[in-house]
């Protein structure tokens, strides 16, 4: 688990290993679609993209197949712990 700097004061709730993995792979996915459309040709896109999909798409993906297999009241309950702490922290 990690905890994400608030600007606004203390870190947010801990986000799970598979919440953070998957969070990071769609960050990192969506900077490489973005490179890989304004440089269709570039290099060092394709490389980037090949190292991601060799060594992070997979546990990503397995990740991804955790988060969706939760249960309704599971991500709701997620859900609430996250908002409930940062409601908590702008009442403070």
């Amino acid at each position: 688990m990690s905890t994400l700097p608030h600007p606004h004061g203390p870190s947010v709730p801990p986000l799970d290993d598979d919440e953070e993995r998957v969070a990071r792979a769609r960050r990192r996915l969506t900077l490489l679609a973005t490179a890989l459309v304004q440089n269709p040709l570039d290099r060092q896109v394709h490389q980037d993209l090949r190292a991601f999909m060799d060594s992070e798409s997979e546990p990503a993906l397995q990740s991804w197949d955790a988060l969706l297999s939760r249960s309704p009241d599971e991500l709701r309950e997620r859900i609430r712990t996250l908002l409930g702490s940062q409601v908590a922290r702008r009442a403070s």
